[in-house]
């Protein structure tokens, strides 16, 4: 019996070192779009004034706080990536950098248009980079 057989993976998926690289490259690509995931949500949160104090005021201190948080998650998740240098490195970092401008202007305009745009760019830059790993290109 073959080591992997699921939905008729290619025969290169059954050497070890080929099903780690896979597996880790996945998780990577997996990570950063989690990342930005999160980021955009508190952009959305900020935009939508659910960062309040008790009395129900604006509290920048708590948006600035979560941003930065979100941010850092994103450019960790990217950084694996980048130190790779393979794959989708071009599309992961237009992802990261639309991400980040969702907070410019204190995230009162968020572009959603060029965010959503450049997480379906890279997308399918990964997920065709993961078929050719798995020689369904």
């Amino acid at each position: 019996m073959a080591l992997l057989d699921f939905n008729g993976w290619s025969s290169a998926m059954h050497d070890a070192s080929v099903i780690s690289l896979y597996l880790a490259r996945r998780d990577a690509f997996a990570e950063l779009l989690n990342a930005v995931d999160a980021e955009s949500q508190v952009a959305w949160h900020r935009s939508d004034g659910r960062f309040t104090t008790a009395d129900g005021k604006p509290d920048e201190v708590a948006a600035v706080s979560a941003v930065d948080a979100a941010y850092l998650a994103s450019r960790a998740a990217f950084n694996v990536i980048d130190l790779m240098g393979v794959g989708p490195v071009k599309e992961a970092r237009a992802l990261v950098e639309r991400a980040s401008a969702l907070h410019k202007g204190g995230g009162s305009d968020p572009n959603w248009y060029d965010f959503k745009k450049a997480r379906e760019e890279f997308l399918a830059a990964a997920t065709g980079y993961l078929k050719g790993m798995l020689g369904e290109e």
